[in-house]
């Protein structure tokens, strides 16, 4: 069903982007039509063009450049420019990239400037070209980028709040886990109390001299069994209090690096291990060492991973690096450039792994709050943790002080990537709008410039205009001509040109903005001789 809808959008986007092309082979307004040849080729191309739209946005763009610079190269430029815009648009809206883009348009550009005078001699064609690719497919593409940009920023917004909820979520079980954890406490500490009153008064029946010795036994079950339900709710608190679970990870460093070394993965460990550190600093930079191994495991199976702890007075540097053969030693007492807090958003991280299983070969899918978890186990050591890509591979680096110092608050890494979208996207919108004013203003400024000049060298001076006879030999008037003709032709009211001739028109002033720079000298040619001559007066320039 959605191809099908994909293939309509498609279908009616063609229909309506040959509409000019059909316009400019039957307006009678235009002085060249489109052949039917010319319009079945423009189809064509503007077929391909979206065809290639979705999977090739950038090619798709070229075509309808290409198919621009053939008609503006013939002086046929109007029904094709529609094709251009929308392409260019649609190329800004779905290639992200800058850099690709702009070594298309640039290349389309140079394109024209090479091709246009292959095509047709007039410097108007290759004025109108170079000016439409700028104006109707630097310009669009532009707008089409910024779009992409709104729509990453959005879609930044989303996952931001979906990431949000999924971390309520999961504090809200903490928090539950936590409550139950102080209320296993209470029990303990009521109950168990109340239990060993019970097995006290119970033992004190069994000694009791005036006790029947079948009475005697039955105590001694009963203070037996009060004694062993005390041990296990000992047993189950234990359990549940997180101040006392036992340590999930039960290898140190350099045994977690064995084990996955035998699991097959290439892993180098270079530094001390964490012997001589706090309880709480040694079990973290294990951790950090199982997340960093389990994560090469599951997302980048067959990188090298080089696991390196550096110790200075202040503190403890851990790094995991998967791929590019590790990181470069560092000197005692410098710091990680960039070294900031968890990001367990970011793509490619591993966030999910499973930190768990002390085997990284065995390590099955996570609940998407592996760095999570690590990043808080770090900050409550008064450390920080960096999970982030580093020049093709991934790093994952945690600092851990000597002196825990007070405990940061966590912060929100999605707050941080939505900041970013959103200064992208400014950046984006001021480029765009800067650079389609700079342009709408440098093709306003070209056009006045190019109809100035246009003007002057396309005047036929009264005098000049006056020595012509009719019957003269066209190269003898051609003497006397300028070098441009003021228009194509032909005039919007005109006389009936004579029969079998072709026509000349040249301007009689060269200020092409007053109140006569409408007025033209009409020469038609026929049998290499002049046939006719006319002034038109203003108001008959179409």
């Amino acid at each position: 069903m959605r191809r099908k809808a994909t293939a309509a959008r498609d279908l009616l986007l063609w229909a309506v982007l040959c509409l000019p092309l059909l316009w400019g082979g039957r307006s009678v307004l235009l002085a060249d039509r489109y052949t039917p040849w010319e319009i079945a080729a423009g189809a064509a191309a503007i077929g391909a063009a979206v065809a290639l739209g979705r999977s090739r946005p950038l090619p798709a763009m070229l075509v309808t450049a290409a198919l621009w610079l053939a008609a503006a190269g013939t002086g046929k430029a109007v029904g094709c420019f529609p094709a251009l815009a929308v392409m260019s648009y649609l190329a800004g809206l779905r290639v992200p990239r800058v850099r690709p883009a702009l070594i298309a348009l640039g290349a389309g550009t140079a394109a024209a400037v090479l091709a246009v005078p292959v095509l047709s001699r007039d410097t108007g064609d290759w004025f109108v070209t170079v000016a439409g690719i700028a104006l109707f497919g630097v310009v669009p593409w532009l707008a089409g980028h910024a779009r992409h940009q709104h729509l990453e920023l959005v879609r930044a917004g989303w996952e931001r709040a979906e990431r949000l909820e999924r971390e309520q979520r999961a504090v809200a079980e903490q928090v539950r886990l936590r409550e139950r954890a102080r209320i296993a406490g209470d029990m303990h500490d009521l109950l168990g109390h109340e239990l060993s009153l019970v097995a006290l008064r119970i033992g004190a029946l069994e000694v009791a001299p005036d006790l029947a010795e079948r009475h005697r036994e039955i105590a001694g079950q009963a203070r037996s069994a009060v004694t062993a339900a005390a041990g296990r709710l000992r047993e189950i608190v234990e359990v549940l209090r997180d101040d006392t679970a036992p340590d999930p990870v039960r290898h140190g460093v350099a045994d977690l690096v064995e084990r996955a070394r035998a699991a097959g993965m290439d892993v180098e460990l270079h530094g001390p291990g964490e012997d001589g550190l706090a309880p709480m600093a040694g079990q973290a930079v294990r951790r950090v060492v199982q997340e960093g191994l389990t994560n090469a495991a599951k997302h980048a199976a067959g990188a090298p991973v080089t696991v390196r702890l550096d110790r200075t007075a202040d503190e403890t540097v851990v790094t995991v690096v998967t791929g590019l053969g590790g990181p470069p030693p560092r000197a005692a007492g410098t710091r990680a450039a960039g070294a900031g807090p968890a990001d367990p958003g970011r793509p490619g991280n591993g966030a999910g792994a499973a930190t768990g299983a002390a085997d990284p070969g065995g390590a099955g899918p996570g609940g998407g709050y592996g760095l999570v978890g690590l990043a808080e186990r770090v900050r409550l050591c008064g450390g920080s943790l960096h999970a982030g890509e580093r020049a093709g591979g991934f790093e994952l680096t945690a600092r851990l002080p000597r002196v825990p110092g007070p405990v940061r608050d966590v912060p929100v890494p999605s707050a941080d990537h939505l900041r970013r979208a959103r200064r992208r996207v400014r950046r984006t919108r001021a480029v765009a709008l800067t650079a389609a004013l700079l342009t709408v203003i440098g093709t306003a400024a070209a056009v006045v410039g190019y109809t100035a000049y246009d003007a002057a060298a396309s005047v036929l001076s009264p005098a000049g205009f006056g020595r012509l006879r009719t019957g003269m030999e066209q190269a003898a008037v051609e003497a006397l001509l300028p070098a441009r003709t003021r228009i194509d032709g032909p005039a919007v009211g005109e006389p009936p040109v004579p029969a079998g001739a072709r026509c000349r028109y040249y301007g009689t002033h060269a200020d092409p903005f007053g109140a006569r720079g409408g007025e033209l000298y009409r020469l038609c040619f026929a049998g290499g001789r002049l046939v006719g001559k006319d002034f038109l007066p203003v108001g008959r320039v179409p």
